[in-house]
């Protein structure tokens, strides 16, 4: 075992209430968030809020105070607050850090979120505080949704690019599962400075659709982007963080690893959701 005790989860919106969650059964958790909803029900659950100015170092610092893993599961515009709690993780004693990743890996990005996520490995290097990067996909119970062009309601898909790479996805509470067990129950040497590969499912999205009418005996409409279409609107609006996503996916470069390289066998009791079944379970019907 890690024999770390005391976490402390910093935002606790759309994956960072699972891993509040996750470590709350496991009688072991701090958390900040500013968002007053989650906060309200995560402290019914037992969890010690605390308001955290994060452009504050003093903020930051009194709520790192006595703890030993810091999970950043900050996002969007906060990203850059990562910095300072960084630092202040380590001023604080913090013994790990685990970045807000959560994704596709980052490795090698230099511009845009994915280059803002890849930036930070070097800054923990720099300051020796070790992390635990965790590269899972995208969300497959929140992604199929209009923003993607997954309009399940109306049974109807539009699918950007050719639609036949292979895609790592993995569920929010799969992901918060497989943190919460791998900072406690795995030794310390195989946490720190260790890059996790985690998959709950690996599909492509044609795939999908065929096993998800399969499974629903739901048809569904389906509309096509072409891989030109998709890389002229990248070009267009290089700021739309979904269309570069969907383009990355296209290209293959969607997966987290190669299968060797995953670490669903650090625990083989993790038995993550399907994508499909991740799908019907996140748009349930009448």
């Amino acid at each position: 075992m890690s024999g770390f005790k005391n976490f402390a989860v910093a935002g606790a919106g759309n994956i960072g209430r699972f891993i509040v969650e996750e470590l709350l059964k496991l009688k072991q958790t701090g958390a900040s968030s500013t968002d007053s909803q989650s906060v309200t029900e995560l402290a019914k659950l037992g969890a010690k809020i605390a308001s955290v100015d994060y452009a504050s170092p003093s903020s930051v610092a009194s709520a790192l105070a006595g703890i030993d893993v810091v999970v950043s599961a900050l996002g969007g515009a906060a990203l850059g607050a990562q910095v300072l709690l960084a630092e202040e993780a380590k001023k604080a004693g913090v013994k790990l850090f685990v970045p807000s990743e959560y994704g596709i890996p980052t490795e090698g990005h230099t511009e845009g979120i994915l280059g803002q996520k890849a930036s930070l490995h070097k800054k923990l290097k720099e300051i020796d505080l070790p992390y635990s990067l965790y590269y899972t996909g995208p969300f497959a119970d929140w992604v199929f949704n209009p923003y993607f062009g997954w309009g399940l309601p109306r049974n109807k898909v539009t699918i950007s690019g050719e639609g036949n790479a292979p895609v790592s996805w993995t569920t929010r509470r799969d992901i918060a599962r497989f943190i919460s067990h791998a900072s406690t129950a795995l030794p310390r040497e195989k946490v720190e400075w260790r890059t996790f590969r985690i998959e709950g499912d690996r599909k492509s999205l044609n795939q999908i659709v065929t096993e998800y009418q399969a499974k629903t005996g739901i048809q569904l409409e389906i509309s096509r982007v072409s891989r030109a279409d998709l890389e002229a609107a990248v070009q267009k609006e290089p700021g739309n963080f979904g269309k570069v996503l969907q383009l990355i996916w296209d290209k293959g470069d969607g997966l987290v690893g190669e299968t060797g390289q995953l670490a669903n066998p650090d625990w083989p009791e993790w038995n993550p959701t399907s994508v499909v079944d991740a799908i019907i379970g996140a748009n349930p019907r009448a």
